[in-house]
């Protein structure tokens, strides 16, 4: 290094306040935080009572001594953090000019770690007066760093008499700086105080025009420290004072180091940009690309979100490629699955997933875990993998919550130590690809494979000093990365005869220039790569070549050469069955053989024909499709359309033979309400996840298409395409705003604006005219006419406190997250839906017991009963909101003779229960919480959140460890149940998709076990609740908030459950569990909800039809017939959304080739179920009595006219009372 760049860097570091002069002492270095290295300090008296697992060993760059067995190819337990200290003092600590945008749920600063936090977080001085020092003097009046620590935070406000500690957590943080100037405005000078009226509504004492003063001009009023768009409030705090999964993920990427408190961070000179994108980590997508916009606009170098997205949008990809395109790092979270998904990053281009590694006797206590540790590279059992794996980060306890903030620390680290050469985002992730420790071990509990980089590893575990000594020796990477095709795009050779592929390549260190080559190779890990485009250049550079889809074999690519087929390994290899792995190289002529001298970047491709697929399918929406199809006939064409919503905010209705919208569509939602617009940015339209329904809301004959969005708004649209007047109607009833500061509300949701759940449709009146039942995160079932009057609001409360077990509380979420069903428990429809009220004895973890409960109302909003669902384990504070809370919908059946329904539903990793029309439990699905899964379940429970209070031996954990696992009965996670018959005749059947008990407790207590989480798809005699001979069968994936369908697909006549899930498959099982001939079928991703089944041709076949959050519409052509598609056939039951058995919400198809004669009305018959079955009758305008249908759908029907009719209004109805549409047919012409 030269004199004159080592100045620069020295220049540039930040000045570091330490007592025990750390980063620059000791060997190796160790900062003074407990929870460091409590284990190494105390060698060798420690290794007995301590783990190895209790320090933060993902610092190191050496073994911990208290675990002799271990081996590791760098001679470390960690990333070498604690090297890069020791070699570069405190340059190696990160620099406060790097911020790290931090988005999930904000910030808590009542959670007792605000020490840790107040002066991390980063302050925007353009909206802030300098501080005064009219407490005590300043070390440097009038300016912002007043107390001369090189950083502008909260600490130089301390001496300043507008700032007090205003939301009382004794220390004055960055909240304290929001209340006291939210209402400054640089103009005048002048500073008003902040107050709310009694609604909420924010009032400043020097005029409210204040509130919308934006003093740095950047489009966000008072920024001052992060935004809050959930609340759409510049103060980014959450009110659950409980809630501290955000403020530890915040402290692990940049936490207060050296201060005596709790551990340390990695970037612990950056500072942290909170940002409160929802409640917790599920989040809205709008509200997301708003974050990450922010963020960029806010000065942010690396963006860290903790999220899980409810949908991918179009807004959400101009974000990530707005990010990008200012050279921001963004890591995002993958998945706690254990899964092969493509959740968020493992979606978004340039993203890094969050993915980890911890010690193969993570979860094993003190001694025993010492003992036993041999490896730190162990694949977390929590993490995923796939192609768009990237690095693998050492962890302690491997969570991708975890995971993802360490992935931003150490880019964090990176950039700040590249400071003094301009290093870019895209080098910094190269430096840390070249220099990263490769991870090919085939021995670990997930194996290594050889080569360059793996499915399970990515390019492996990052090494920060190796990092630092590259960028010091200027051994930066030359970059590339790929534009297109998108990740997981799928491509029909018999369909498309080339992939194009364009990317972008540049060499900023190199005097030598370089060149390019774009290369393709069979399989996510191929062994050869072919290149089909290369070059050379000296400056930035797009290319892009052409991979020619006939050189590839169809031995490799057709369905009937290579089946799919179900994985049989754990890794789920035939997720990438059909995987074509793409790769961009740009190499650097003066180093092409140097590990710095190659620049790469990867995507995958899907390249697969399926013969059983409708011409044209799939379709590309090119966004998310997570709303899955009603299949209906719209527009009258004689043959089912797609009807659905998107996550762009367009609602469709697709001819499945010609694959177009029909004539009006498709419409869209209101636009996307943003805080601040950008140029060439389109924020779209409100987007729509949960599955629309379809009715005749008039009992007229004429369908209407009801859709949700997320925003909580509901839209009614006639088949034409156009808004009904009265709608959309806004589910907005106590909408609770907070204020600033943020008051304590522990384990706290309050009502919000937005909705994650399907309108159901069902004449809740008694007169055939259906109302709109929509529930909604405001607490409440708004019930609507169909002209959008109100029927009925009804309030789910909470339960009584009598309901609570000893030493148990509430979650008081007051927003309903489930989809309600409507079931007959008193002699007329009554609704029914389980609220996200939970009892739990958690304090931010994993516990035993808790409980969901189930409310029942009339019609009348009465309240009829409340059920109780005991659970096995609860889990508050996971950050994934309803999820763990419980997202099971509601379904119902008359399991039992007497004439009123039964009504299935349960907690959270726990059974199912089936309840009587009076609240009493008639039935159980799944292990109770005494049976041997559910006591290994609540064990385990203990075991993570109180390891000190784990009740197995050391013997006892061995023997789990070996394998010697109780039997792995399902429990139920984000999945909702089906009832259905399986054989005809037969008895009813409940079937759910779940989790296996066993697996699942094992693999979250010993992360690094290997263990895989397997699923299951469970079927019950509904009546005793034992299980179906052949069942469960485990299945490829999670069935993500989905549930099976159950319909003929095999031509017996015979009922099978249809399922999809998170990994690329299809399945379906018949009776007795086997898999009929054509299944599973492949989906390149994962799949929402249910799927869709029905006749879409009008052939007397069924057709099954699967959207996929990556934006695919499949429909496959099945040889089931419409006898077996009676039970079960979309998602909720039906069109309507129901959720009950037995309804009949399919109405007969239209009138076709219809002809008048003097004595004769003739037409093409329509069925009693859209053109499948037999109408009951025909409605004609000649006479008061329907005339009784004699012809089955598809047969020539002819009805005897009256003399002297000239024209004739007909339709068809059916049993249920259902119309179809109605058509005039005059002596002048045919139809």
């Amino acid at each position: 290094m030269t004199a004159v760049a080592t100045f620069l860097l020295l220049l540039l570091a930040p000045t570091v306040a330490s007592s025990s002069g750390w980063p620059n002492n000791g060997t190796p270095p160790a900062p003074d935080d407990p929870d460091y290295q409590p284990v190494e300090s105390g060698y060798p008296s420690s290794c007995s009572s301590q783990s190895v697992n209790d320090e933060q060993l993902y610092f190191y760059g050496f073994m911990p001594r208290c675990a002799p067995q271990a081996t590791d190819p760098e001679n470390a337990s960690g990333m070498s953090v604690s090297t890069a200290w020791q070699n570069f003092g405190s340059l190696a600590i990160g620099a406060p000019s790097v911020v790290i945008a931090y988005i999930e749920a904000g910030i808590n600063w009542h959670h007792g770690d605000a020490q840790e936090l107040a002066n991390k977080v980063y302050l925007n001085r353009g909206e802030l007066p300098p501080p005064l020092c009219d407490r005590s003097p300043c070390v440097n009046p009038g300016s912002y760093d007043a107390n001369g620590d090189g950083v502008f935070n909260a600490a130089d406000y301390a001496d300043d008499s507008r700032v007090g500690d205003f939301n009382g957590n004794g220390v004055i943080d960055p909240e304290d700086v929001i209340t006291a100037f939210t209402c400054y405005d640089r103009t005048t000078g002048s500073v008003g105080q902040l107050s709310f009226d009694a609604g909420n509504r924010q009032h400043c004492s020097n005029g409210d025009a204040v509130l919308s003063v934006d003093n740095d001009g950047n489009g966000y009023p008072h920024d001052i420290s992060g935004w809050d768009f959930y609340d759409h409030q510049n103060d980014p705090a959450t009110y659950d004072s409980a809630y501290g999964h955000a403020n530890n993920q915040q402290k692990q990427a940049a936490a207060e180091t050296d201060n005596g408190i709790e551990g340390a961070g990695l970037c612990s000179g950056c500072l942290l940009l909170p940002i409160k994108a929802g409640a917790e980590a599920l989040d809205r997508d709008d509200d997301l690309a708003q974050a990450w916009l922010f963020a960029v606009d806010s000065g942010a170098s690396v963006i860290t979100s903790v999220t899980a997205d409810l949908g991918y949008t179009s807004f959400m990809r101009q974000a990530v490629e707005y990010a990008w395109g200012h050279g921001v790092v963004m890591a995002e979270s993958s998945n706690d699955f254990d899964s092969t998904d493509h959740q968020g990053s493992m979606f978004w281009p340039h993203v890094l997933p969050g993915n980890g590694l911890v010690t193969n006797s993570n979860g094993l206590p003190a001694g025993l875990a010492n003992a036993e540790t041999v490896t730190y590279r162990a694949r977390s059992d929590y993490t995923s993998w796939g192609t768009h794996n990237m690095f693998s980060v050492s962890t302690q306890g491997g969570t991708t919550s975890e995971s993802t903030p360490t992935v931003a620390g150490v880019m964090g680290l990176v950039l700040s130590f590249g400071r003094a050469i301009s290093l870019t985002g895209p080098e910094a992730i190269q430096v840390v690809r070249a220099t990263a420790s490769r991870i090919t071990d085939p021995t670990l509990p997930w194996p290594g494979s050889p080569g360059d980089w793996n499915l399970q590893y990515g390019y492996g575990r990052p090494n920060v000093d190796l990092a630092m000594q590259a960028i010091q020796a200027r051994h930066i990477p030359p970059v590339a990365w790929i534009d297109s095709p998108d990740w997981y795009r799928l491509y029909d050779p018999t369909q498309t005869g080339t992939v194009t592929v364009s990317g972008h390549v540049e060499d900023r260190r190199s005097t030598s220039g370089y060149r390019w080559q774009l290369q393709y190779g069979l399989g996510p890990q191929p062994d050869t790569w072919t290149t089909f485009a290369s070059g050379s250049g000296r400056g930035p550079k797009n290319v892009s070549g052409t991979v020619q889809l006939s050189s590839i074999p169809a031995s490799f690519w057709d369905d009937l050469q290579n089946p799919y087929r179900m994985s049989v390994t754990k890794t789920l290899e035939t997720t990438e069955q059909y995987t074509v792995s793409l790769r961009l190289q740009v190499i650097d002529n003066a180093n092409a053989s140097e590990p710095w001298g190659t620049g790469e970047e990867r995507r995958s491709i899907a390249v697969h024909h399926d013969p059983s697929l409708l011409p044209g399918f799939p379709l590309r929406l090119g966004h998310g499709g997570d709303s899955q199809a009603t299949l209906v006939d719209l527009q009258g064409s004689g043959h089912l359309d797609l009807v659905f919503g998107d996550t762009d905010g367009f609602v469709h209705a697709i001819d499945p033979v010609t694959r177009l919208e029909l004539a009006g569509w498709p419409v869209h939602t209101a636009p996307t309400q943003v805080t601040k617009s950008h140029a060439g940015i389109s924020p779209g339209y409100e987007p729509i996840v949960a599955p629309i329904a379809v009715g005749d809301l008039d009992h007229t004959g004429n369908l209407w298409v009801v859709a949700a969005s997320t925003r909580g708004k509901v839209y009614v649209i006639d088949a034409s395409g156009h808004l009904r007047s009265g709608w959309p109607q806004t589910l907005n009833l106590d909408v609770y705003v907070p204020p600033i500061p943020r008051p304590q509300l522990a384990f706290t949701r309050m009502p919000q604006l937005g909705s994650l759940s399907s309108p159901v449709l069902y004449s809740l009146s008694g007169d055939g005219k259906l109302q709109i039942v929509q529930a909604a995160w405001d607490g409440y079932l708004h019930v609507f006419n169909a002209d959008g009057s109100t029927f009925r609001n009804i309030q789910v409360a909470r339960p009584p406190d009598s309901e609570l077990d000893p030493g148990a509380h509430w979650i008081n979420d007051h927003k309903l997250d489930s989809t309600p069903v409507i079931a007959n428990l008193d002699g007329h429809p009554d609704i029914v839906i389980r609220s996200q009220w939970t009892e739990t004895t958690s304090s931010g973890d994993l516990a035993p017991g808790g409980a969901g409960f189930l409310h029942a109302f009339r019609p009348d909003g009465a309240l009829l009963w409340i059920a109780k669902m005991p659970g096995i384990v609860e889990y508050y504070g996971s950050a994934q909101e309803f999820l763990t809370e419980g997202a099971e919908d509601e379904t119902a059946a008359p399991v039992f003779p007497g004439g009123t329904d039964q009504v299935a539903s349960g907690p959270v990793l726990s059974p199912s229960y089936l309840f009587n029309s009076d609240g009493s439990n008639a039935s159980v699905y799944g292990p109770l919480p005494g049976s041997p899964t559910g006591i290994f379940l609540q064990n385990a429970a203990v075991c993570i959140a109180s390891p000190s209070s784990c009740p197995y031996s050391d013997a006892e954990l061995q023997n789990f460890l070996a394998g010697n696992l109780p039997a792995d009965a399902p429990v139920f996670f984000t999945t909702g149940g089906v009832f259905g018959r399986l054989s005809i005749p037969g008895n009813l059947s409940y079937s759910q998709p779940g989790t296996g008990g066993a697996s699942l407790a094992s693999a979250l207590l010993f992360a690094g076990s290997g263990f895989a989480i397997k699923n299951y798809l469970t079927a019950f005699d509904a009546v005793t609740g034992a299980s179906t001979p052949g069942f469960a069968q485990q299945i490829q994936g999670l069935d993500f908030l989905g549930s099976p369908i159950v319909v003929d697909v095999s031509g017996d006549g015979q009922p099978e459950l249809v399922v999809g899930t998170d990994s690329s498959a299809l399945m379906a099982y018949q009776s007795g569990g086997a898999m009929p001939v054509g299944f599973p079928k492949f989906t390149t991703g994962w799949a929402l909800w249910a799927p869709s089944s029905g006749d879409l041709l009008s052939d007397g076949h069924t057709d099954v039809v699967q959207l996929t959050r990556e934006g695919y519409i499949f429909a496959w052509r099945t040889d089931g017939t419409y006898a077996g598609d009676q039970e079960w056939w979309a998602g909720h039951h039906d069109e309507w959304r129901t959720g009950r058995y037995g309804v009949d919400s399919r109405p007969p198809g239209a009138i076709r080739n219809a002809r008048l004669s003097s004595s004769k009305l003739t037409f093409t018959a329509p069925g009693g179920d859209w053109y499948d079955g037999q109408a009951a009758g025909y409605r004609v305008s000649f006479s008061g009595q329907p005339v009784p249908a004699t012809a089955p759908a598809g047969s020539q029907q002819s009805i005897t006219v009256p003399a002297g009719v000239t024209s004739v209004t007909i339709q068809a109805v059916d049993q249920a009372g259902n119309l179809g549409p109605a058509l005039t047919v005059s002596k002048s012409g045919g139809h």
